[in-house]
């Protein structure tokens, strides 16, 4: 029985210092669900903890009420420790269109165009992003019989001219449906002559496939 209090006492001992070394606990602000990119958040979308302040980032909210309101420029997990480089306020100038305000990072471009068969992937999403050209135009198009890829792991930011008609995505008029999405600097441009020239479509793609991920 005194051994076991003396190991005891030594395990606690040594816990406390463990701890002592951490430094005191601070309060944390942690993301209370996944919070896709361009989410608005509200006071249920996060929650604090407890956390040794030497385990926390510099960046680290401590305060719910500087996340409440602001727009998630970089996707969260749940439980993922919200920092100042995850958001940005919600009045700045970006992108029109629900849930892309202010969320185009440093070395990023926001493009529009438009997806002629109406696929429109849910804001958050990542696709990649194909185009179709005239067989003739050999300077631009890409293997024979395949689509040449523009952009990889773009992130869908908003959407336009939502499909109307049965279950092909296809709008009323045949006019497509226009997506919103980021890319790099030079995928930009691409993406931009490619939309002039031909079609673009878009494929669905992993999440670990988005840029910066």
């Amino acid at each position: 029985m005194l051994l076991t209090v003396r190991v005891v006492a030594g395990d606690l001992g040594a816990l406390h210092r463990r701890a002592s070394s951490l430094g005191a606990d601070v309060t944390v602000v942690l993301a209370a669900r996944d919070l896709p990119l361009g989410t608005t958040l509200g006071v249920g979308d996060v929650h604090t903890v407890r956390r040794p302040s030497t385990t926390v980032s510099t960046d680290a909210l401590r305060d719910p009420a500087g996340a409440v309101g602001r727009i998630v420029a970089v996707g969260l997990l749940r439980d993922d420790v919200v920092g100042a480089r995850h958001l940005v306020a919600a009045d700045r100038a970006g992108v029109s269109g629900p849930g892309a305000n202010g969320i185009v990072p440093a070395g990023r471009r926001a493009v529009h165009v438009l997806v002629k068969d109406g696929f429109q992937p849910p804001p958050g999403s990542v696709v990649d992003v194909l185009a179709t050209y005239d067989p003739t135009i050999s300077t631009v198009a890409g293997s024979p019989g395949q689509a040449t890829l523009v952009a990889r792991g773009a992130q869908v930011l908003a959407l336009a001219g939502a499909p109307q008609t049965g279950d092909t995505g296809a709008t009323a008029d045949g006019a497509g449906s226009g997506v919103t999405f980021l890319v790099t600097e030079r995928e930009a441009r691409s993406v931009a002559y490619a939309a002039s020239i031909g079609d673009i479509a878009l494929a669905l793609a992993p999440v670990q496939s988005a840029m910066g991920g």
